[in-house]
């Protein structure tokens, strides 16, 4: 069962080595992102804010500038997707990249381990579905957001997660 990223931690031995190329294209797009300037900080702040309780807004604020970009733009593509998303998924949404905060790695760094994980920090990168879960769960975070944020879940809902991500 794939995460939201397909993650090490739930993808067969089989399927470790291998990078589709939706994969690639979702990669090299993720790339340039991570090198652009952040702009709309505040913006983004604010939308968060609105969203997510005391103690998840606390992890998102941890997230790198670029990541919480990155998840305002995945949360907006899967509110379209989804309009009856209910807060517990939205916080999914701007959450499922929030295992990333607990790794320190450079723009390349982070692209690399994405397609090989050749030492621990970059093995923990590529579990960050499953560490952004856990760190949920010890906030006491609705179990929805959990299963969203860990890949989980099969439903409509986490698919359409899934595709805002990859888009």
């Amino acid at each position: 069962m794939a995460g939201v990223h397909g993650g090490a931690s739930t993808r067969s031995a089989h399927e470790e080595g291998r990078v589709s190329s939706k994969k690639v294209v979702h990669l090299v797009r993720r790339f340039r992102e991570m090198g652009r300037p952040v702009t709309g900080e505040a913006q983004d702040t604010a939308f968060a804010s609105a969203v997510l309780t005391a103690d998840e807004l606390e992890l998102w604020m941890r997230m790198d500038p670029r990541d919480r970009r990155h998840a305002v733009d995945v949360t907006h593509r899967f509110v379209a997707a989804c309009p009856a998303a209910v807060r517990e998924e939205i916080a999914g949404a701007l959450l499922h990249d929030v295992g990333k905060s607990e790794v320190s790695m450079g723009r390349l760094a982070r692209s690399f381990a994405t397609v090989l994980a050749v030492t621990p920090a970059m093995r923990r990168y590529r579990d960050h579905e499953r560490i952004g879960a856990e760190m949920l769960r010890t906030i006491g975070a609705h179990p929805r957001t959990v299963e969203l944020v860990a890949g989980t879940a099969t439903d409509v809902k986490a698919n359409a997660l899934r595709a805002a991500d990859e888009a």
